[in-house]
């Protein structure tokens, strides 16, 4: 024991009488106190950044992609390396190759140089149809965080319902005709021009614009984009109720009514005309949906976000017969009904015969549920 005191003290005596020590003493003093003044002063900087951030769209299809596009500016003169934004990402959509299938902390790091901005984009695609919303980000450094409210929403509407040899050819609705075609186009009214599109015909050609156009270093071949002859007005009756006769498992009712209720809209409005909805399922405050037939693409964007909103959870408060009887009377002479439902009752069908018998064209859609023997 004495010959272990005895070194220790030798030993000590050697460090404390030594150049190198004090040395090292001073440079682990003055790194310890660049290490609190850099400290100090990024605390400081963090404290006055700025952060936003922004969807490149804000309603896309199931299954197609959207930018999120992140930005922090310095107004600082002390540089920031390693600036790590946190945020949750809702369940249903797959952000950069990673799937979120609950809610999903998700990180960004900036090195951000003195009174400059720096952004940064994630790819997002919807897997799911939902309205989906983004909160609050946060930057954590050591113990203190910074907490930004950056509210921020998409809609992610129902995917393309590729049914258009099963459904009947009234969509294509022309005055007093029906068409197989599914553009009619009205040759005296140009409402721009376009990019070739396979199919196109030859007289649709715009030679002189061609002739400008390029892309890529590749002259690009241009068309006239003409309106449709079709002026005429869709009402979309979608019925959610769960009916006996046709079981569903799940939310596949919701999910398949509403792929036939967009594929209707978007053709409807890709072919000319105006176009409405209706439902038997709450959204809000509202009792049901109803939004009258109309145009523009403020109307569309409302219709759209509605199919995104729509749940299994929703109230329904009345049945689809209700529903007719309440709105029919109110559209104008000449408005094609389309009526997207698991099952006809006879008072329906009583209903829907009195319709046609006053002058309006009816269309059934029949959702395909599990029949019960």
């Amino acid at each position: 024991m004495e010959g272990i005191l005895l070194f220790l003290a030798d030993l000590a005596s050697r460090l404390l009488t030594s150049r190198w020590f004090w040395i090292l003493c001073l440079l682990l003093f003055l790194g310890f106190l660049l290490l609190t003044l850099y400290r100090r002063a990024k605390l400081a900087a963090l404290e006055k950044v700025s952060y936003t951030r922004a969807f490149s769209t804000d309603g896309i299809f199931v299954g197609e992609e959207l930018e999120l596009r992140e930005s922090i500016r310095n107004p600082s003169w002390f540089p920031l390396f390693g600036v790590r934004v946190e945020f949750f990402m809702p369940s249903g959509v797959t952000v950069d190759g990673i799937v979120c299938k609950e809610y999903q902390k998700l990180t960004s790091v900036f090195h951000i140089p003195p009174f400059s901005t720096v952004q940064k984009a994630h790819v997002l695609r919807a897997d799911r149809r939902d309205h989906y919303r983004l909160y609050n980000a946060t930057i954590e450094y050591r113990k203190n965080e910074f907490l930004f409210s950056v509210p921020l929403d998409f809609y992610a509407y129902p995917d393309r319902y590729d049914a258009d040899a099963a459904l009947a050819p009234d969509i294509y609705h022309a005055g007093n005709t029906i068409s197989h075609r599914k553009y009619l186009e009205d040759p005296f009214f140009l409402s721009g021009i376009r990019p070739y599109q396979s199919g196109d015909p030859m007289r649709a050609i715009n030679f002189k614009a061609s002739v400008r156009s390029f892309s890529g270093g590749v002259r690009q071949l241009m068309c006239n984009n003409y309106d449709s002859s079709r002026k005429y007005d869709s009402m979309i009756f979608l019925d959610l109720t769960a009916y006996p006769e046709a079981v569903f498992d799940g939310t596949d009712q919701i999910e398949q009514g509403l792929r036939a209720a967009c594929f209707l809209f978007c053709e409807a409005v890709t072919n000319g005309g105006r176009v409405g909805f209706a439902s038997n399922c709450c959204v809000g405050d509202a009792h049901f949906v109803h939004l009258p037939c109309g145009s523009g693409d403020t109307h569309s964007k409302r219709i759209l976000e509605h199919f995104a909103e729509i749940t299994g959870f929703a109230q329904r408060d009345y049945s689809m017969t209700a529903l007719l009887e309440q709105l029919a009377p109110s559209l104008t002479a000449g408005t094609d009904l389309y009526l997207i439902t698991p099952f006809v009752s006879s008072k329906m069908a009583r209903l829907l015969h009195a319709l046609e018998r006053a002058g309006r064209n009816v269309c059934i859609i029949e959702l395909k549920g599990r029949r019960i023997a």
